[in-house]
């Protein structure tokens, strides 16, 4: 993590940021470096080089010790800059300074952003965003190769005690919170060869270290026989890894309070088993296990901030492999709660290892139901790679969820449920079959699939299309890109 501290007077380092909004004027250290510099940033401003538009930036050279380098970075329109793009903005700081390898930058925080953030709310923005920035899965580079990382960010304000304390006590929160990011992200992009369920399970139990109140079990292949999980195990049957049922519960609450349960997707690996996917759609599949590693994130940042409440994290794993022992396409296959479902497709094997876990659910007699999952490529068709899919029939589980959401800069975007699509996934020879009858609304009938198995409040994230960095997050280094836990400790914390 990086070494935050608010400084009145000034210090030096490997560079100045200077966040600005459109059509604003060089203030305080900035006016004073441009007296010194015989104008070098009024130029800058006066030749609309730069006008402070949204991510623009100008990289200036200086003949000072103490500033050698300026950075002026816009934010746009005052109105316009919501949490989400500030968060951009910051990000895109710590990946210049990265591509200039420089590890001590200065952040010049004008009084207009922490009047229009609050000081705790641009502290919290702040830390999070910079640190998910700053963070980069290159264990497998050469040394040289690897990132540059900004150790120190020394933030040039002045604010009454009350102020500084509260920009202080969102640093310190953002930072637990990226570290539940980064620690999902590490589980996601490790290599499936690495990462398999037993591995998953063992990096779940890191989270007892965390608070006195974190307990976590790991149900073998035997103990998941015995819970009749016979949809989750049908998954499992082709990979000669055994599978894993992760529980994890957090009693940080009142005493007898019902908790939150998140139930989160965990295949480590999915090649669409006997219906196998095609080569260009297997790339990433490491990545099937999001879900449940944003249930393990979102506990982690939870316990780092204390968070007063009772919450279990739910995450059957295993691979979805086409070995000899496979589940094949027309089988039966028996959930928990006895109900039988008619495989129409092994690549449909989310749903199946998920509604095992929201049936055991049910033995928490939970306040709600969460559940997150990388499901469907429906989702990506219907919505694109920025938002993920919202499901529930409760709407002040979903009010509530889109208010988190916003108020982070994630982006849900509720979707429908309804009679049509239970309709499409009843089977003709079982109970429910794993796909719909058409081709259509492919995300909605996954959902109403899962919601099969439920008898709580309860809701459905689909996060297939973003959970991942790259054309769409350009200040995040890729892979995972941490998509949830934002949301989900919010959603806790209110």
């Amino acid at each position: 993590m990086m070494k935050f501290s608010v400084e009145t007077s000034t210090k030096s380092g490997d560079l100045l940021v200077v966040p600005l909004f459109e059509k604003k004027k060089p203030e305080g250290l900035l006016k004073q470096l441009d007296t010194e510099h015989d104008g070098l940033i009024s130029n800058v401003l006066n030749s609309k080089d730069f006008e402070g538009k949204l991510k623009s930036v100008s990289f200036l050279y200086t003949k000072s010790k103490d500033h050698p380098r300026i950075l002026l970075v816009g934010l746009g329109e005052a109105k316009k800059c919501d949490i989400r793009r500030l968060k951009q903005v910051l990000g895109l700081v710590i990946q210049t300074a990265q591509s200039k390898k420089l590890s001590k930058i200065i952040l010049q925080l004008s009084s207009e952003m922490v009047k229009q953030f609050s000081a705790y709310g641009l502290g919290k923005a702040m830390a999070t965003s910079m640190e998910m920035a700053d963070y980069a899965f290159d264990n497998y580079k050469e040394k040289d190769a690897k990132v540059c990382h900004v150790r120190e960010v020394l933030l040039h304000m002045t604010l009454e005690t009350k102020e500084k304390n509260l920009l202080l006590k969102g640093i310190a929160e953002g930072q637990s919170i990226a570290e539940g990011t980064e620690f999902l992200r590490t589980l996601g992009n490790t290599p499936p060869s690495e990462m398999t369920p037993t591995k998953l399970g063992k990096e779940a139990q890191k989270l007892e270290r965390l608070h006195k109140n974190v307990k976590v079990k790991v149900l073998g292949e035997t103990e998941i026989k015995k819970l009749k999980m016979g949809s989750f195990l049908a998954v499992s049957n082709g990979s000669e890894h055994e599978p894993k049922f992760i529980i994890v519960e957090f009693n940080n609450g009142k005493k007898g309070e019902k908790p939150t349960v998140l139930v989160g997707k965990g295949i480590t690996f999915d090649s669409g088993g006997l219906s196998i996917k095609p080569a260009e759609h297997m790339l990433n599949m490491k990545f099937d296990m999001l879900g449940g590693a944003t249930v393990l994130g979102s506990i982690y940042a939870a316990a780092k901030l204390n968070i007063k409440k009772n919450i279990v994290g739910l995450v059957p794993t295993c691979e979805n492999m086409p070995g000899g022992k496979a589940y094949r396409p027309d089988d039966i296959v028996t959930a928990m709660n006895g109900k039988t479902i008619e495989v129409k497709n092994t690549d449909a094997e989310g749903r199946l290892i998920l509604c095992d876990a929201l049936v055991y659910a049910s033995k928490y007699k939970p306040k709600e139901v969460i559940d997150l999952a990388t499901l469907t490529g429906a989702c990506v068709v219907a919505i694109g790679e920025e938002r993920s899919g919202l499901f529930s029939q409760d709407e002040k589980i979903v009010e509530k969820l889109t208010r988190s959401a916003d108020s982070v800069g994630e982006l849900l975007w509720r979707l429908p449920l309804g009679e049509e699509y239970s309709e499409a996934m009843k089977s003709e020879i079982a109970d429910y079959q794993n796909i719909g009858k058409t081709r259509y609304a492919g995300a909605s009938t996954a959902a109403a699939f899962l919601e099969f198995f439920t008898d709580y409040p309860w809701a459905h994230i689909d996060l297939s299309g973003s959970y991942t960095a790259g054309k769409m997050h350009p200040w995040l280094h890729g892979g995972a890109n941490g998509f949830g836990v934002q949301t989900m400790v919010e959603y806790l914390n209110t």
